[in-house]
């Protein structure tokens, strides 16, 4: 089956939701092989004792509370809808979480999906994320054009410890 029959396929048997979820996990995989990642080779950064390393430790569990958390959210917006309660920022931090849990960054193209909103307002949150200390950004290595993005261990801690408090 060729490219374009596939995606005619996908068009005619699946709904414009489940095409954007397509697309979205078609980025996290782009970001991946671009940085060569290999959870084997995912190594902590953190003294064994401090609350980042608690939390890293704990952040495959805590990542599925992040999944839990982006479905209520999912949810919420597809029947109140996303411009009365969206949350964009949130969805980027939750994201960010749940490939931390990996040791993968996400690229700026990434975010800007997962936030559901256009790609200015998508760097502006980014923006006032990285200045809060929350996360940082680093060119790819094999592409210029790709900027990706990580949590800070200030804001692993901080995003750590309201999934700890949401897994309650």
């Amino acid at each position: 089956m060729g490219v374009e029959e596939l995606l005619n396929r996908l068009e005619s048997d699946l709904s414009p939701e489940s095409l954007r979820e397509l697309g979205a996990s078609l980025f996290r995989m782009a970001d991946s092989v671009d940085q060569n990642w290999r959870p084997e080779n995912t190594r902590s950064n953190y003294p064994v004792f401090s609350k980042v390393a608690r939390i890293e430790r704990n952040a495959i569990p805590l990542s599925h509370s992040a999944i839990r958390e982006e479905n209520r959210a999912k949810i919420r917006d597809d029947v109140i809808g996303v411009e009365m309660v969206g949350a964009p920022a949130w969805n980027m931090l939750l994201e960010l979480f749940k490939q931390f849990a990996g040791g993968a960054k996400v690229s700026t193209k990434s975010l800007q999906v997962i936030s559901r909103c256009p790609e200015t307002t998508a760097l502006r949150i980014i923006d006032r994320l990285e200045a809060g200390g929350f996360v940082a950004r680093s060119q790819s290595e094999s592409d210029r054009r790709v900027t990706f993005v990580n949590l800070t261990k200030t804001g692993v801690v901080k995003v750590g410890s309201v999934l700890e408090q949401l897994a309650v």
